[in-house]
């Protein structure tokens, strides 16, 4: 056992190879019964000592299919998956949890397209992180229509008549307890990045862009995601957010949506953040394209193959007309249309945004791009179901990177080899030394040069070497094209 004193009370938590971890911290009260769909609010302080030796339970959330990629490298944990609506933990691995040591923090997003995903994965544990010298933070936030739904009812309950983003508020809230706690356990609140994968990278952006997140954190890294140059366009506005809400509720009042089991309410809709007036008071672009994005230095990149697990046949009935497309998407042969599709997808919703994201940036504060191009060795007995795009494999997938970057491939019982535990070994090295310089260089790790627009660090079987960006004649392409793109 170890234990500390926050400023809700004292917590016990366990040692585990050689760091400090507590789970299942409450940040924020549970966001249940009316207080279901409003900002949340600070947790209420406990009596005597509270057990941090427990992952909270996961925000309520459907599952990906069982023989999907995203959740065999994703979800697959040996934990049993247990859910609530009362959700808002958060978890903490720290080296050294005295109070003087005054350690780099990185805070960690969870990805999953706003739908899945949770702070206590497998994939996401801190220890290899923290034995590197850093405090290393995982967290829960509202999925699904309990976190984004906008809707007008709403809005008028809101004294600054604001609605959805509820999601995002949870991490502002998840940020400030940083801020006021994180010093009890070993951490430094003046040293601290704000880091996600996918949907957590676009959080990082929109929370950049966010005037009332910026004192909470003091360098980025976003991965596989932006919330800037997105395929479908500008987030929605106020109007346009209220009134998808009202279709989503489908003439059901907002009494009558609070009694609703919620389990029911997270499997219906897609959503995500909206400009609700409260933590987003404006579209990302506009900030970004305006140079008024919090001046933090930026780590960002993709993966070769983004689109592998999302491309299907039929986008390529949606191909842009447009000078040069038939030179970056050619449609010569059945197997040229295939990586054609791949590549659209993967370059629209993944590639251009990231690479917007950096060039927007690099303009303001220091910028560092790269690009992850191992692919994972897949098991050949995993039950998973093929690419949709006829494609042989998914190559380096969504969320390839991750074990890598956290040093967690033991959480999968792959076939890894020794180049993979290097190759980890290097990126987690060289993300650790962002984090506590907010520059990615120092040591031995490979000289990496900030992001001037062409160059990128690229992370693969041979190591790490500075190398082009991929397919930069279709980035450009893609920046050309009026929103939302096809697909």
């Amino acid at each position: 056992m170890t234990g500390a004193r926050v400023r809700g009370g004292r917590l016990a938590g366990e040692r585990d190879g050689g760091v400090a971890v507590f789970r299942g911290i409450p940040f924020a009260e549970p966001p249940v019964g009316e207080l279901r769909w409003r900002p949340p609010r600070p947790a209420a302080p406990w009596d005597g000592e509270r057990r941090a030796d427990t992952f909270g339970p996961a925000p309520l959330q459907p599952q990906p299919p069982r023989d999907s990629l995203m959740y065999h490298a994703n979800f697959a944990d040996r934990r049993a998956l247990v859910m609530s609506e009362d959700c808002l933990y958060l978890n903490v691995w720290t080296p050294d949890p005295a109070p003087g040591a005054r350690l780099p923090v990185l805070v960690w997003i969870h990805g999953g397209g706003n739908r899945y995903g949770h702070g206590g994965q497998e994939i996401h544990q801190g220890r290899a992180m923290a034995r590197r010298g850093l405090v290393f933070v995982t967290l829960n936030h509202r999925l699904g229509a309990l976190g984004f739904l906008a809707h007008p009812g709403l809005a008028a309950e809101d004294d600054l008549d604001a609605t959805g983003n509820y999601g995002l508020l949870d991490i502002v809230a998840a940020l400030t307890w940083v801020r006021e706690n994180i010093t009890a356990l070993g951490g430094d609140p003046g040293r601290v990045t704000l880091a996600g994968n996918s949907a957590g990278a676009a959080h990082v952006c929109h929370l950049m862009a966010a005037p009332a997140a910026r004192h909470l954190f003091h360098a980025a890294i976003g991965q596989s995601a932006a919330g800037v140059g997105r395929a479908e366009g500008p987030l929605p506005g106020r109007l346009a957010a209220r009134q998808q809400g009202l279709r989503w509720a489908a003439d059901r009042g907002l009494d009558e949506l609070r009694r609703l089991d919620g389990a029911g309410l997270v499997l219906k809709g897609h959503f995500g953040p909206v400009v609700d007036g409260r933590v987003l008071t404006e579209p990302s672009d506009d900030v970004f394209a305006a140079a008024r994005q919090h001046a933090v230095p930026l780590l960002v990149g993709t993966n070769d193959d983004e689109g592998s697990v999302y491309a299907t046949p039929d986008i390529l009935r949606r191909l842009p007309v447009e000078p040069g497309t038939d030179a970056v998407y050619p449609l010569r042969d059945a197997a040229e249309a295939r990586r054609t599709a791949r590549r659209f997808t993967g370059e629209s919703r993944f590639g251009h945004p990231v690479w917007h994201w950096a060039r927007t940036h690099a303009a303001v504060a220091p910028t560092w791009m790269y690009r992850f191009t191992r692919t994972p060795p897949l098991p050949p007995d995993l039950p998973l179901a093929p690419p949709r795009d006829g494609l042989p494999g998914y190559g380096v997938h969504h969320t390839a990177e991750l074990p890598y970057v956290l040093d967690t491939l033991a959480a999968r019982a792959w076939p890894w080899t020794d180049a993979d535990r290097e190759l980890a070994r290097t990126m987690a090295d060289t993300w650790a030394r962002f984090v506590t310089d907010h520059d990615p260089n120092g040591g031995t790790l490979p000289a990496w040069p900030e992001f001037t627009g062409e160059r990128a660090m690229v992370f693969g079987a041979g190591g790490a070497a500075v190398g082009p960006v991929q397919r930069l004649d279709a980035l450009r392409l893609l920046a050309r094209l009026p929103r939302p793109l096809p697909g």
